[in-house]
């Protein structure tokens, strides 16, 4: 991208703005009309003024009736008009049609603007409510449902403004047009006209209940699919390496033939509706033009008068036909404003405004009776925990799966509260704190490392600005990466691929812990990192290790033994407690719970 393509940062920040304030104004997905119209942010003189520019570009949609009207009236009085008079009506209506290409591109450009600026803020809202949520809501969404949101769910919001701000208003002023004419010109023939109305309107609530619940569950049907999709992807290598691609497609089969189902029952009511409708709209058009035929012949109407009104009766049915036809994607709309709200209002969000900033960080962190419940279950996952680590204090934490190692790794990141209990960074509750400027002085290195497909310098520098090189390259030799750096062709620069799937786990650790290393934190998490490596990835993981917690303080899950040397102390943990705590030599001494892990390792 070019220089003069690309925004500038004070433009960046003002989109950042833009998409920021939108959680500052009320959602209220229970009303989906109502908040779109206040999403959109139009003042009331700003409606005026689209109404101003609509009118304007649809005038040759409405004089098409008064240029009928008008030639016809001349041509039935010929002895009372000259030819040229014709030229009147016709000439008006041409230059209404020349008019409607440019005023078309300037009403689109004007609404263009504003739904998508809406639906900008609607996705930068989305981003920033998941950024904000709890990680235990995260635990419990899945990611294709998520994604979904952001992307059909707002696409669909848009078309339906799109249908609103166009088509809709479009019949709606045809219609108020042709009834105003009809009353103003004959009363009784504006009857007609206020059939069809409420006509249109027993149809939708005919049929709305039944949509709105068909589409709901094909929403939810196609959030299901996303997610299924989206798994069965990373799967993939999973499935190919068993030889088991027949079961994963016939159980995503499974999957889309139910979403074919649902999506066959929205299209059979929707076809059900709009021939419903279709057909009752012809029968009153037909019924109309009996009526005015009659009118006609017994001289209350005369033949221009029945082509003037036949017209604006056909702009009214077919605006009535509109409007219904609009009702599949107003439906599918309001049931995606819904849907936004199971994000936008959720309120599990990670409560950091206000609190505490933490500026500096020396690393002594006390647990205080600290217990933990996950919401779905009923034992606790942290009983009564107290512990207390010291600044630059290697500690490592073993036991058996389900011991509560994990849990308590959580809540030092602070992912989770406590239930019961505090617990104290550098003698402060970390409850009162902002977590979000603490984890700036946290690095975890985890057993299964998430990367981008970006380069492997990014991936290194993640969520930092101006790393300087000098002090790049150094980390390369710490973390041991120089070798996986040669060995790209281009270096630093070169894009690693989705998920780092060039790469070994080895490597993937390392540049995990090259990550870890160029932010200097002052407490480092170390999460089972040399678990699943082979022996020489392991000696080379745990030398860029051994540099990584150099005056640090440092949590080590472990499941293998031989990846704690370093630590100055071991806990044990049983049953979300702390059954054993001491230094290795201490613990072996005992002949308790470590020293049967150690044994059945050896």
């Amino acid at each position: 991208m070019d220089a003069a393509s690309t925004p500038s940062p004070a433009s960046q920040r003002r989109r950042a703005v833009m998409t920021g304030d939108l959680l500052d104004k009320p959602y209220r997905s229970a009303s989906p009309m109502r908040t779109l119209v206040s999403l959109l942010d139009i003042r009331r003189l700003g409606w005026l003024g689209y109404l101003a520019l609509f009118l304007s570009k649809n005038a040759p949609f409405w004089g098409t009736a008064g240029a009928l009207y008008g030639a016809v009236h001349i041509l039935e009085n010929i002895d009372r008009y000259p030819l040229w008079a014709l030229s009147i009506p016709l000439g008006v209506q041409a230059l209404l049609l020349a008019y409607n290409i440019p005023g078309h591109v300037i009403y689109i450009n004007a609404i263009s603007k504003k739904i998508r600026r809406l639906e900008l803020r609607l996705r930068g809202a989305l981003v920033r409510r998941l950024q904000q949520l709890s990680i235990g809501f995260h635990t419990n969404a899945q990611s294709g449902r998520l994604q979904a949101k952001v992307l059909r769910d707002v696409e669909a919001i848009e078309q339906l403004l799109s249908q609103v701000l166009q088509r809709g208003l479009e019949a709606g002023v045809s219609i108020v047009i042709s009834l105003s004419i009809a009353l103003w010109y004959r009363p009784l023939v504006a009857l007609f006209y206020v059939v069809a109305i409420p006509v249109g309107l027993v149809m939708i609530r005919v049929f709305r209940k039944r949509m709105r619940a068909y589409n709901r569950d094909f929403r939810a049907g196609v959030e299901a699919m996303s997610s299924r999709v989206s798994e069965m992807i990373d799967m993939i290598p999973v499935t190919r390496a068993h030889g088991v691609e027949r079961v994963e497609i016939a159980a995503v089969d499974h999957h889309l033939n139910h979403l074919a189902w649902q999506g066959r029952k929205v299209d059979r009511i929707n076809a059900l509706f709009q021939s419903s409708t279709w057909v009752t709209m012809q029968a009153n058009r037909l019924l109309a033009l009996t009526v005015f035929s009659v009118m006609v012949w017994h001289g209350y109407l005369g033949l221009a008068d029945l082509v003037l009104f036949m017209a604006f009766f056909d702009q009214t049915i077919n605006s009535c036909m509109m409007m219904l036809g609009m009702v599949p994607q107003l439906t599918k709309g309001m049931e995606s404003v819904r849907s936004l709200g199971e994000v936008l209002e959720c309120p599990d969000i990670e409560a950091n405004q206000g609190k505490l900033p933490v500026d500096t960080v020396g690393g002594d962190i006390r647990f205080e009776g600290v217990s933990f419940t996950y919401p779905e279950r009923q034992e606790p996952a942290l009983d009564r925990v107290d512990l207390e680590v010291r600044q630059g204090e290697c500690v490592a934490f073993v036991g058996e799966s389900g011991s509560g190692k994990s849990t308590t790794m959580n809540l030092i990141i602070g992912f989770f509260r406590p239930s019961a209990g505090r617990i104290l960074l550098d003698g402060r509750d970390m409850q009162d704190l902002d977590l979000r400027t603490w984890r700036q002085h946290l690095a975890v290195v985890p057993q299964n490392v998430l990367l981008f497909s970006g380069s492997l310098r990014e991936n290194i520098t993640y969520g930092l600005d101006g790393v300087d090189p000098d002090r790049l390259e150094a980390i390369i030799d710490m973390a041991n990466l120089r070798d996986v750096v040669e060995q790209m062709p281009e270096g630093l620069d070169t894009c690693i691929g989705e998920h780092g799937a060039q790469l070994s786990g080895g490597q993937r650790q390392r540049i995990a812990i090259a990550r870890a290393l160029i932010r200097d934190p002052a407490v480092i998490i170390l999460d089972e990192a040399t678990s699943a490596l082979d022996v020489i990835s392991e000696r080379q993981v745990q030398e860029a290790i051994d540099r990584l917690v150099v005056g640090r303080t440092t949590f080590i899950v472990a499941h293998r033994l031989s990846t704690i040397r370093r630590a100055d102390r071991v806990v044990v943990m049983d049953q979300g407690r702390i059954i054993e705590e001491g230094s290795q030599d201490e613990l072996l001494r005992r002949g308790g719970a470590f020293a049967r892990l150690k044994s059945l390792q050896t």
